[in-house]
């Protein structure tokens, strides 16, 4: 019986040429390919300054992906909040657009209230405890005449605004009414969460169930 005693071939070495680096990186290269498609494991490969340089390159790398990108999105959100922030408590402070749809409101009230048996502040504090109220009532216990009158009282609110403002102002004063009626009007008329199931039982089909028996 007769045994192979041939050797395996092995990739040439990488010849030591005063090529340049470019011809030595391909020949090193090159040779690697061959151990790996060979499936053999150089004695010098991998070495072991390989796995420190690996975590020491992807620590550098989370680091600058960190510091680079991580951190200046962090620091615009905390400026976009603070003047967010900022700017909707002087917004709240100011109360310059409720005075827009307010002030002709109350002027209105006070200059059609001649000839009532109540003054005109009276009409005026009837009139926001009506708005209030209905708006509870709407958001609340979701009652159906308090919806309703919600809606008249908008409407209401900007017919007031439109006439009692005069110039190039009575449409924008009258818009900036609706919106703020707008606005309230998502939470005073929304739907409820929960869904509600309606059950709806079917008479009873004797002549059916009859047919059904009978095929039986």
């Amino acid at each position: 019986m007769s045994t192979d005693t041939t050797t395996p071939t092995r990739p040439a070495p990488i010849e030591d040429t005063n090529a340049g680096w470019l011809a030595m990186l391909e020949e090193w290269a090159e040779d690697l390919w061959h151990r790996f498609r060979r499936q053999r494991a150089s004695d010098d490969w991998p070495p072991d300054w390989l796995l420190p340089a690996a975590g020491v390159a992807g620590v550098l790398l989370v680091a600058l992906l960190l510091f680079g990108l991580v951190m200046p999105l962090l620091r615009w959100i905390g400026r976009f909040a603070v003047d967010a922030i900022d700017g909707g408590v002087d917004w709240l402070r100011d109360w310059s657009l409720t005075h827009v749809v307010l002030d002709p409101v109350r002027a209105y009230l006070t200059a059609h209230s001649a000839g009532l048996p109540i003054d005109a502040e009276t009409l005026w504090w009837t009139w926001c405890a009506a708005g209030v109220g209905l708006f509870a009532l709407a958001f609340l216990a979701r009652a159906v005449a308090a919806r309703l009158g919600w809606i008249l009282f908008g409407a209401a609110t900007v017919a007031m605004v439109w006439a009692t403002t005069t110039g190039p102002a009575r449409t924008t004063t009258a818009g900036i009414a609706a919106l703020w009626w707008i606005v309230l009007s998502l939470f005073a008329l929304r739907r409820p969460w929960t869904q509600q199931r309606v059950t709806v039982h079917l008479p009873e089909l004797p002549w059916l169930a009859r047919m059904v028996q009978r095929r039986e």
